[in-house]
């Protein structure tokens, strides 16, 4: 890189300085980053003066270790040992010394231990400043050169007036870094209990009575690698069979990515599950891994597989079959090591029947097909259900949980669960939000569950004698939906997303509650 130093700047260090602590508060609003500092530095030393090295090292004290801050910068760049001890070095002497060293010939230096003295790589001098704060040296600060500089003194005198301002911001630096990898590490201790607790609720609702012939079942399949169908109605608890599935399998330490096929728009099925590469196409500014690539050495789970268009099931099939992909812009294929569980609502014979789902790709994912019974085959499990809803909605909302009577758990029981759980998790989000001011009497509750549909008319006043009775005016199942959908926007304020949003009340992903929206035309300002 061409530049052109200022020869006369260094003789007033601080104006210097100056200007070095105004490109540095540049970058304290935006991306401060390692780079980001170190850049900055580069660049305005470049601007002050010749070197043919730059770099820092952070210093482990209890190890008496030191650690390239990062990459150094200079016209000789040859890079040191990364981790290397400090004893012996020139880093190591000025942190032995706790001052500045300047050596103006290195090949004299007796640093026989050094894993690669700077002299081997044409360097013959170099100043060396320990950053020390709160009494602590916590890095070494370095410049080297091919030549001695004629103005070597000042360049000395100016790293000196800097060294408190790069000791302060490095430290600042280093300090946001070990906030952040304590937060990730206290936010992935919270996932891990978080997901120890759902896989305890999994194992508390999917082991009953009721569920005992189709744990069975899963029970034998889990842990070998084979694909795994789960059919059944909408709402019986698909997904998480799924996630029991997985976390009983040998990839449980490995990544679980649902897939949610009826979101999955044919334009963009390739880059979603493949990924692609940077430039692949007009916005494609970095690389991107694919879903596929995401589940490497874990599960895959095709959440809802009847729903996917039949040239989607041909690029599946062929990564099945290869056991291999190509991210979309590169012609590299990337080997796929992955278990694959699919679920569906539909009936998977008639689909192949109609031509709506290959064969082979049937064949393929449904090597053991296991069937979810719906929530009026275990109505006796419906008190548990309620019971866990009830906990889980009210630590959300930081509420006290009602107690029910059993009337109120006998209409619960009484009815039919056209929605299975996912009805009946609605259903008592409704009923813990209305025991906030009221209590929850069974009139309540048969209104709750009866909500969505239409009232017999009332027969007139003038009737023959014998009337026929009114037929019920039921409506269209897509009006049923979209009154269903409007209820619960209304109910949430229309927030779509989050924890109180529409879409976790309606237990659908937000993209799909989305995608509805837009299919039955519901805005806004219904």
């Amino acid at each position: 890189m061409s530049y052109e130093p200022d020869p006369t700047a260094l003789r007033t260090p601080s104006l210097a300085v100056g200007q070095v602590v105004r490109q540095l508060a540049g970058i304290v609003a935006g991306k401060m980053d390692r780079n980001a500092f170190f850049q900055v530095l580069a660049k305005q030393f470049r601007l002050l003066f010749h070197y043919d090295r730059f770099c820092i090292n952070l210093y482990d004290a209890e190890r008496e270790f030191l650690n390239l801050f990062t990459a150094a910068d200079g016209t000789v760049v040859e890079s040191l040992s990364n981790t290397r001890v400090a004893r012996n070095t020139v880093a190591g002497l000025a942190i032995a010394s706790r001052k500045p060293v300047v050596i103006n010939d290195l090949r004299s230096q007796n640093l026989v231990h050094d894993p690669m003295p700077l002299s081997l790589v044409g360097l013959n001098a170099t100043i060396a400043v320990p950053l020390i704060f709160n009494r602590e040296i916590i890095a070494t600060l370095h410049v080297s050169f091919v030549r001695q500089p004629d103005n070597i003194v000042e360049i000395l005198d100016f790293l000196l007036e800097l060294r408190p301002v790069v000791t302060t911001f490095l430290f600042a630096l280093l300090a946001e870094e070990r906030w952040k990898l304590t937060r990730e590490a206290r936010h992935a201790a919270d996932n891990e209990q978080h997901s120890a607790e759902e896989g305890l609720l999994e194992s508390r609702l999917l082991d009953t009575p009721q569920m005992q012939p189709t744990m069975t079942l899963a029970a034998k399949v889990a842990k070998v690698n084979i694909p795994v169908l789960i059919s059944g109605e909408t709402g019986t608890g698909k997904s998480m069979l799924a996630r029991w599935l997985h976390m009983r399998s040998p990839r449980n330490r490995e990544n679980f990515i649902h897939v949610n096929c009826p979101a999955l728009a044919p334009s963009l099925f390739e880059s979603e599950m493949f990924g692609y590469a940077k430039g692949a196409f007009t916005g494609a500014t970095a690389n991107h891994r694919g879903r596929i690539e995401l589940a490497q050495h874990g599960t895959l789970f095709l959440d809802e597989i009847g729903e996917l268009d039949t040239t989607m099931q041909s690029k599946l099939l062929q990564v099945l079959e290869d056991n291999s992909f190509e991210r979309v812009g590169e012609a590299l294929p990337v080997g796929v090591d992955i278990r694959i569980l699919s679920a569906t609502n539909r009936d998977l014979t008639a689909a192949m029947t109609e031509g709506r789902l290959r064969r082979d790709l049937y064949y393929r994912l449904a090597a053991v097909v296991i069937r979810m019974p719906t929530l009026r085959e275990r109505k006796d499990d419906i008190p548990l259900f309620v019971e866990y809803f009830l906990g889980h909605f009210a630590r959300q909302y930081a509420l006290q949980p009602p107690k029910l009577s059993r009337t109120v758990v006998s209409r619960l029981y009484e009815h039919h669960w056209p929605g299975n759980i996912r009805e009946l998790r609605n259903v008592v989000s409704r009923i813990l939000l209305h025991s906030l001011d009221s209590p929850v009497t069974p009139s309540f509750v048969d209104d709750t569950l009866h909500m969505w549909q239409e009232r017999v008319p009332r027969p007139p006043l003038l009737q023959s004698p014998t009337p026929e009775p009114a037929p019920a005016v039921l409506g269209t199942l897509q009006d049923k939906e979209r009154e269903h959908i409007l209820a619960a926007l209304r109910q949430c304020a229309w927030r779509i997303s989050g924890q109180r949003g529409a879409a976790a009340l309606l237990g659908l992903p937000r993209s799909t509650l989305q995608s509805k929206m837009r299919k039955l035309g519901i805005h806004r300002h219904q």
